[in-house]
């Protein structure tokens, strides 16, 4: 993915269909119809993803199949919330496809032109906001991985007798994402504590290392410019010329 005119369109896009993804969940409690709609917004985050990271001329294969994965296992799993291999199939597309588009987005955030940083500079930022959103997601869905393999491994200390839903596991993962640690929903099994751990860990180097990204990226000098010119060297238009050669007496 490279800086090119309509990027920051199309990245506005894909932050305001993840924005309704990891965060309009709560639809999904008000019945199987809300349910069926929010899972669409999986394969419209997929088109608008790879919309993003894939050049043009590349889209529609990867469009098709990851709507199809989304699809036929968020179907699955709204129709079947209970059973174990609807939500392993959900969690596993979940992951792959998400951590493929931070993987893509945080190559471009790393390597992002500095020449660029004037015209398309937005297009960084927006790019690292849609990496912070994937992070939280990516990690509900491990979250869901693993009570799916392994049940028990978290418990809602409000309801410490029901079940653990996806939606409780998609908050724990954005409390534990930005260090909030309300202590409603806690990690019991040894693992489950330390996945929280990696993500707590990771949500903070991230912050650090990508906000210091940005400010490099607009107070550092620019790269070499797109004709081969050398940046290093500079006219000076109003200094004098060369004197007259020096005479031989």
């Amino acid at each position: 993915m490279r800086g090119r005119p309509g990027l920051s369109r199309s990245l506005a896009w894909f932050l305001a269909a993840a924005v309704l993804l990891h965060f309009a969940y709560p639809l999904t409690l008000n019945g199987q119809v809300w349910a069926l709609a929010y899972t669409l917004l999986y394969p419209l985050v997929a088109f608008l993803g790879l919309r993003v990271v894939l050049p043009p001329g590349k889209r529609l294969l990867p469009v098709a199949v990851f709507s199809v994965v989304f699809l036929a296992s968020g179907f699955w799993a709204a129709f079947n919330p209970e059973a174990p291999m609807a939500r392993l199939g959900l969690f596993s597309a979940i992951v792959l496809f998400q951590g493929y588009l931070i993987l893509a987005l945080l190559t471009f955030v790393f390597t992002y032109g500095q020449r660029h940083r004037s015209s398309h500079g937005p297009q960084l930022i927006m790019a690292a906001i849609c990496v912070y959103l994937l992070l939280g997601g990516l990690f509900g869905a491990l979250f869901g991985l693993m009570e799916a393999l392994w049940p028990g491994g978290f418990e809602n200390s409000l309801e410490p007798n029901a079940p653990v839903t996806w939606q409780d596991l998609n908050y724990l993962s954005f409390v534990t994402l930005v260090t909030l640690g309300y202590g409603d929903m806690v990690p019991l099994g040894a693992w489950a504590r330390s996945l929280a751990v990696c993500e707590a860990v990771i949500g903070t180097l991230f912050l650090a290392t990508v906000i210091a990204r940005i400010v490099g990226a607009y107070v550092s000098p620019p790269g070499p410019e797109p004709d081969g010119g050398d940046p290093t060297k500079t006219d000076y238009p109003d200094s004098p010329g060369p004197g007259p050669p020096a005479g031989n007496g």
